[in-house]
């Protein structure tokens, strides 16, 4: 009886190396989110919104390779910066007809919902995008903010002595 050698072939040994590289490619940042500080969100956002969801729409980018969830808010206040009655901000993912695409933490937005959301720009004219992904979006229920735990009164009243510290650090630099 003659015995095979556990020796892999050499093709199989090329993909596993070539496997192995591209794994080592990927930055650790994509692997993993960390918690943002309220300080954080706010330090890193050009701006602030309060506001109702009033439409929340998907659709393929302009090259037909990946799909982009447009919410638009109608903005109640600014609690940092100042803008236009009403934001839109690009989501990736989303569905359109049979196809979705599902982006690991990402924000969830529904029509009628009332939000709190830290803005930055999306590098599309006129659209912003959510900071910090998911940690970005706060929900308002009954005058509640749902992931704070706190009535909105205070969580405002926090944000806008968070921002207006900040915005003192800076002027005095």
């Amino acid at each position: 009886m003659r015995r095979r050698s556990l020796r892999p072939s050499p093709i199989a040994t090329a993909l596993l190396v070539a496997i192995s590289a591209l794994a080592m490619t990927v930055p650790a940042s994509l692997a993993i989110m960390t918690k943002a500080s309220m300080a954080d969100l706010a330090a890193g956002s050009t701006g602030i919104v309060q506001g109702k969801v009033t439409s929340v729409t998907s659709q393929w980018d302009t090259e037909g390779k990946t799909i982009f969830t447009y919410v638009t808010v109608a903005v109640n206040r600014w609690l940092k910066g100042t803008g236009a009655k009403a934001v839109t901000i690009r989501i990736p993912g989303g569905e359109v007809g049979d196809v979705g695409l599902w982006v690991e933490d990402t924000p969830v937005f529904r029509e009628g919902q009332d939000v709190i959301t830290f803005l930055e720009p999306s590098g599309e004219e006129s659209v912003m995008k959510v900071k910090a992904m998911f940690q970005g979006k706060f929900t308002v229920e009954n005058g509640k903010v749902i992931e704070a735990g706190l009535p909105i009164g205070d969580f405002v009243r926090m944000v806008s002595s968070i921002v207006k510290m900040q915005e003192k650090e800076l002027n005095q630099k």
